[in-house]
């Protein structure tokens, strides 16, 4: 264990003792954020984009009533059958991506974990009510996106009075007068029809309307989050991946200098080894990825002429996002490193393996923007995981927010360790 962690000591000196490594690993970077608070310091982002299809949820839970399910209505209108004719609402509902949801309690999870903007709840009672008096159905809406959701509660307003007009009043007012043989009479000479005409267009009318909208937000608002601020995570993120990958890569260089050999015809074993020259390289990564925050923050700092208006991160959660960050981003590093022949050929793929991976999991753009299913490549790459774990944070979010973050960049990091380990001992010859 004392080599091992001798070892793992030469790797971090050897780093952060060359001039060079400093300015390439801290200092840029640093410079980097500076430039881009001079120019975007103002800039806020928001955490969504605009969706081509908004994802939204229904859940009916009406028992029906004299007149049938009324709350059905809302399901055909927003989930059109498509061997039927379109909406007969001819409501927007193409801009949402709507979704039939059983279980009301795992609708509202799904909102608040933002999986849907917003849910429809149509409650058991809905007919009965509506057929006494009046009836009321709720739109669940996520806070973060509450102009896509006040979009939505729009939409169902407008439905919830058609179906007062149409579904209820002439309805319901036609099967009475059919029940008695003189109303019928003059129902069907349409003596009736100009009655019924404005009976639903009082029906019509908002102060008539019997079905009344009933917003319910989650708890807690959208934090702000400044472009500045968000840069500069992908940016110590991107140069952590950077380090991680010479780190690793320097293995190769070593063999090429004939040091490895040299090294492992000592009575040093193989794991010792390559498990020094890895925990050389996370702990590497690691001082790296604390300079560049402390950096960031000094440099917002001096920017601000005081404290920054940076959002108020949890630093337990923090602390382990990072951990596992760099433990994703060592692991590929020693994969990129063991499918590769010469240190040149590990460090020019890897950064564009890398840079690749930065791209499709949203370190410069959201992914959203991405069209379906290409979306979903993101989330192989660490850079997304760490990312939306920052994001999660950065929204108030406590450290068991992000555990499920982090479970998956620890995996990612031992599955790409294990499996780059293997190909990296056969290509040094410790295999």
């Amino acid at each position: 264990m004392k080599k091992l962690l001798v070892i793992a000591w030469k790797e971090i000196t050897l780093r952060f003792t060359d001039p060079i490594t400093l300015l390439l690993t801290i200092a840029m970077p640093l410079v980097i954020t500076a430039l881009i608070d001079l120019a975007f310091g103002d800039f806020v982002l928001s955490r969504g984009v605009q969706d081509r299809s908004i994802p939204v949820g229904i859940v009916n839970q009406d028992r029906g009533g004299p007149w049938g399910n009324l709350g059905q209505i809302f399901v055909r209108a927003m989930i059109p059958n498509p061997d039927t004719s379109a909406s007969p609402s001819d409501l927007p509902f193409e801009l949402f991506a709507v979704r039939e949801i059983e279980d009301e309690r795992q609708a509202r999870r799904m909102v608040k974990r933002e999986k849907i903007i917003a849910a429809l709840f149509v409650p058991p009672d809905f007919s009965q009510a509506l057929a006494s008096e009046s009836a009321t159905v709720e739109v669940y809406i996520n806070s973060r996106d509450a102009v896509k959701g006040a979009a939505f509660k729009s939409i169902v307003e407008t439905l919830a009075s058609m179906i007062s007009t149409g579904e209820v009043t002439v309805r319901t007012t036609v099967e009475g007068l059919l029940r008695h043989p003189r109303t019928r009479a003059q129902l069907e000479s349409g003596t009736l029809n100009e009655t019924i005409a404005d009976l639903a267009l009082t029906a019509a009318m908002p102060e008539s309307n019997p079905i009344k909208i009933q917003r319910v937000n989650t708890v807690g608002q959208a934090t702000q989050i400044q472009l500045t601020h968000y840069l500069a995570v992908a940016i110590a993120i991107t140069f952590t991946g950077f380090t991680a990958l010479v780190g690793s890569a320097s293995l190769l260089q070593e063999k090429a200098q004939w040091t490895l050999q040299r090294m492992y015809v000592t009575p040093t074993r193989s794991w010792i080894i390559l498990g020094g020259k890895t925990l050389g390289t996370y702990l590497s990564g690691l001082i790296q990825m604390g300079a560049l925050i402390g950096g960031m923050a000094a440099v917002e700092w001096i920017s601000s002429s005081g404290p920054g208006q940076g959002p108020k991160i949890n630093l337990l959660g923090l602390s382990v996002l990072i951990f596992s960050v760099v433990a994703a981003a060592t692991g590929i590093g020693v994969a990129i490193a063991g499918f590769t022949r010469t240190y040149a050929q590990a460090a020019n793929c890897g950064r564009a393996v890398l840079l690749l991976m930065g791209l499709a999991g949203g370190i410069f753009f959201p992914v959203e923007l991405f069209p379906r299913p290409f979306d979903v490549l993101s989330r192989i790459t660490f850079h997304y995981w760490a990312m939306n774990g920052y994001l999660k944070l950065a929204s108030g979010g406590s450290a068991t927010s992000i555990l499920p973050h982090v479970l998956i960049l620890g995996i990612m990091g031992l599955l790409f360790f294990s499996v780059g380990n293997w190909f990296l001992k056969r290509r040094i010859g410790f295999l």
